[in-house]
């Protein structure tokens, strides 16, 4: 007797712990765990300042994040759309944001069980700004910060909204020799569907 005690002892003591945690619940069914999300969206840029010689700007979203840790996760994003720029002559350009943020979500205590999950966002990134013609194609960088919500839909899917400001490193359009840059802000509202896997 005591030797089977002593070998069941044994063969427990042998199991990896990482296994022993992912061993299924009594009714055989485990949680899968999906650490991506794929996203797809729409976003407005409104620019915070009046001499900014460009329109607002609508536009389409794509991203990827990855959970780090339970709470923080890692995006790359980019944007696109296309504006006016306000010269003489109004000339379209296309705009193109590139973005990796972190975001910081409460998934503790009382908090995890809310139906809904409230989310901080910051990072860094570029904007892209294509007049046409001869006017140079400008690559600024930017920062973010905002804050949003996120809600599931189905075990895969989920919405998301979100708020961002940001500020970028700006130099004129109009005057292609002229590369001195200024600090303007502009405000960001996008809305994601995004596909766990």
């Amino acid at each position: 007797m005591r030797r089977g005690v002593s070998a069941l002892l044994l063969a427990g003591l042998a199991v990896p712990p990482g296994l022993a945690a992912q061993a299924p619940p009594p009714g055989g069914i485990a949680e899968v765990e999906r650490d991506y999300g794929l996203g797809f969206g729409v976003a407005t840029l409104g620019w915070d300042e009046a001499s900014v010689p460009f329109d607002d700007v609508a536009m389409g979203t794509l991203s990827l994040e990855r959970d780090l840790w339970r709470g923080v996760s890692g995006r790359a994003a980019v944007a696109w759309g296309g504006t006016t720029l306000t010269a003489d002559e109004p000339v379209d350009a296309g705009v193109w944001s590139l973005d990796l943020q972190v975001l910081l979500a409460p998934e503790f205590g009382p908090l995890a069980n809310l139906p809904v999950t409230p989310y901080a966002v910051g990072g860094l990134g570029a904007l892209v700004t294509n007049p046409r013609g001869d006017l140079p194609t400008r690559s600024q960088s930017q920062w973010s910060y905002g804050a949003g919500i996120r809600g599931a839909l189905a075990e895969r899917w989920g919405v998301m909204a979100e708020g961002t400001a940001v500020g970028v490193r700006f130099a004129d359009p109009l005057v292609p020799e002229n590369r001195e840059t200024r600090t303007i802000h502009n405000i960001r509202w996008e809305g994601r569907l995004q596909w766990r896997f």
